[in-house]
């Protein structure tokens, strides 16, 4: 079989396998999804508790009628049966109808009333300054008062009325109360109203017929910031059928968007983020993140603490930053968005909420990326923290939600959680990601690594152009906005494949005499020089090197030409008279496919060139660096890199900043004796070297 359909059979095999696997994961993702939401809506839904404060309006689905066991408990107090008692109804409208005519009588008076509404006062439950504002209204408004308190008067006395319950809507009305004050005159006039009643069914019957009230659908059971009460619970469970249903379809309406989300975020790494696409690892990865977060917003929203519901984008926020530092900012946006919607919308909360989740969640896009160090993360949440702060108070003053500083803290928790949850959880994703965090790049160019270690010892020349590489290509890249220490990582693993011949290269080869070279044929030195690419492949996955490191390897070198043996040849296939193929010396590549590696590869043979050059004026250094990028950019070997032609002369003014500063001139002191040259060496600052030949020290 021919090499190449043998090669191409391989490629497309191992594409049907990972898009078989991207298919797995993707289903995994999106039934997982299914299964956090199917339990937390459908299998074990939020039930409240007295006192809880609910963060969104709850609807009735059904008409239907509820049992106020409240109302019940009072008219069966410890187990005896009681009725409410009629005449104390009519006691009370009689008392309300007779107050507004002794009101209306103090107005006729021509004299200061201070006397005459304390003696009302003293004759009725009103307080003195209800009364006094009263006589401040117009007959008219004074009329639809005393109507409107009359309705609400009775509807109130048609319910069991304990002396308890008389006593906590009378706290109510008091002075601080937030009532209108035709709410609050009515309550003034309410009476115990509950008899004790022969225990018989007709009783039992009566006393549940009382005690029965209708919903009707649509009817809102509790507001927005409002706290949960038995009524409220009473209501809930009457209306539970339909709530059943209602959870059916928002797990439904759920899933679909789920499966819109989906699709977007497939079509943004497909077109734009193909590394990411192609890698089935990562797409575990992102399933595993994204279904714990979910699952963990979800658990922080049904906690039963008042006010939790400002700590629920911890979860998300999480993920989001470890999107946006380990894998893509777009991606991370994207996501953030699509889990904020979903989290929101599964825990019901209102407009004013879901913004507070948006914003909160998707912040961290913002100011992080994949160069983010752990401090700046750190600091991040202090960041995260304020905003969420900020973002609570806005979320008060548009609601009419009671004030807590609870809510802050939990707001403020919740962002500096965030952060430090995607910093304990970074190392063990990094642990099953081949994804390159400023950690782990941190930990790779240490100088104590085994590889690093090795072509310091075996290989020194080598060691030291990667160095100076290194420095060039950090300082390149973060000119253009590219990963400067991912570059700096790559340019000093490139040329590890050295190190299993070190002394047939250059810049290891102390003695030009000594050069192995000068007695082999061209062919054979390509051969042994371009061995590195695979050598360095080798031994960079053997010491488990990220993919993104190692691609600096082959990537560096790209397709280009080998310049001196190719010329060596050419010159004696002309002696010869033999047949000659120019791409019989040329690297296999991959050209650079990003601009971190493109611009290493400039760097390596600017690098190259200058060290050679016998003077390194800023002017001859400028030229060199410019005329090399130029001839890479002409043979097209920059054309996969995604470098544009500003980002080419940023390299350039970067490459000559380093390079003059590298092989800068210095002092040539004169042969110089006595007392002259201990002058000299003293205005030197040091001990003064005899220079020969115009060499510099």
């Amino acid at each position: 079989m021919p090499k190449d359909t043998k090669s191409k059979r391989t490629k497309n095999a191992i594409a049907n396998g990972g898009a078989l696997w991207r298919a797995l994961w993707g289903l995994a993702f999106f039934l997982g999804v299914l299964a956090v939401l199917y339990v937390h809506i459908v299998v074990w839904p939020v039930r409240f508790t007295p006192g809880q404060v609910v963060p969104y309006d709850i609807i009735a689905p059904m008409a239907t009628e509820y049992l106020d066991t409240t109302e019940l408990a009072a008219l069966q107090a410890e187990g005896k049966a009681s009725i409410i008692d009629t005449r104390v109804k009519e006691n009370a409208l009689l008392n309300l109808s007779a107050f507004f005519p002794d009101l209306r009588a103090i107005r006729l008076e021509e004299s200061e009333p201070t006397q005459q509404v304390e003696e009302l006062a003293a004759e009725y439950p009103v307080p003195s300054d209800v009364i006094a504002l009263l006589l401040t209204y117009s007959d008219e408004d004074l009329a639809d008062i005393e109507s409107y308190a009359g309705e609400v008067l009775s509807n109130y006395m048609q319910t069991p009325m304990s002396a308890e319950k008389v006593s906590q809507l009378r706290d109510q009305a008091g002075e601080k109360s937030s009532l209108m004050l035709r709410d609050r005159l009515p309550i003034f006039f309410l009476k115990e109203n509950i008899t004790e009643a022969p225990d018989v069914p007709e009783v039992q019957e009566y006393i549940n017929a009382l005690v029965t009230h209708k919903i009707s659908k649509g009817e809102i059971i509790l507001g927005a910031g409002n706290i949960v009460t038995q009524v409220t619970l009473d209501k809930l469970t009457a209306v539970e059928e339909g709530m059943v249903k209602q959870r059916m379809y928002k797990f439904f309406g759920l899933a679909l968007l789920q499966l819109a989300l989906m699709l977007v975020w497939y079509v943004h790494l497909w077109f734009y983020k193909r590394k990411i696409f192609s890698n089935p690892s990562i797409w575990g990865q992102l399933t595993t993140v994204l279904v714990l977060a979910l699952t963990a917003s979800l658990l922080i929203g049904r906690l039963p603490f008042k006010y939790i519901h400002y700590a629920a984008p911890l979860a998300t926020a999480a993920a989001v930053i470890l999107i946006v530092t380990m894998y893509d900012a777009i991606l991370a946006s994207y996501v953030g968005l699509g889990l904020a919607v979903v989290a929101a919308l599964a825990l019901n909360y209102n407009s004013n909420l879901t913004i507070y989740m948006l914003i909160s969640t998707t912040y961290p896009v913002v100011f992080l990326n994949q160069r983010s160090s752990t401090r700046s993360l750190a600091l991040f949440g202090l960041n995260l923290g304020l905003l969420n702060l900020v973002l609570a108070l806005a979320v008060f003053l548009f609601s009419v939600e009671t004030f807590s500083w609870w809510s802050l803290s939990y707001a403020v928790l919740a962002g500096i959680a965030a952060a430090t949850v995607a910093l304990g959880a970074t190392p063990l994703l990094e642990t099953f990601s081949s994804q390159l965090t400023p950690a782990k790049l941190q930990a790779l160019i240490n100088p104590e690594m085994p590889l690093l270690k090795r072509l310091l010892e075996e290989a020194p020349g080598t060691y030291m152009h990667s160095m100076v590489m290194s420095s060039m290509s950090e300082e390149a890249c973060n000119s253009i906005g590219a990963n400067g220490l991912l570059a700096k990582v790559g340019a000093m693993y490139h040329d590890i494949g050295k190190l299993k011949r070190p002394g047939f290269y250059a810049e290891n080869i102390g003695n030009p005499e000594n050069n192995p070279h000068r007695h082999l044929p061209p062919e054979s030195s390509f051969n042994i020089i371009v061995q590195h690419i695979q050598d360095g492949v080798e031994m960079a996955r053997k010491a488990g090197l990220p993919p993104g490191v190692i691609a600096f390897i082959p990537e560096h070198h790209g397709t280009t030409l080998m310049k001196y043996f190719l010329e060596k040849a050419r010159k004696r296939s002309e002696a010869e008279g033999v047949a000659f193929n120019p791409d019989h010396f040329r690297y296999a590549g991959p050209d650079p496919r990003s601009k971190e590696t493109a611009v290493v590869m400039l760097a390596d043979s600017c690098e190259a060139r200058v060290r050679a050059m016998d003077t390194f004026t800023e002017e001859d250094v400028r030229a060199t660096v410019r005329e090399n990028i130029q001839e890479k950019e002409r043979n097209g070997h920059l054309d996969d890199s995604c470098l544009t032609i500003g980002d080419l002369h940023a390299v350039e003014e970067a490459f000559t900043s380093v390079l003059v500063n590298l092989h800068h001139s210095r002092l040539k002191y004169p042969e110089q004796t006595g007392t002259d040259a201990r002058n000299a060496e003293s205005q030197a600052g040091g001990t003064a070297s005899p220079q020969k030949n115009g060499e510099s020290t």
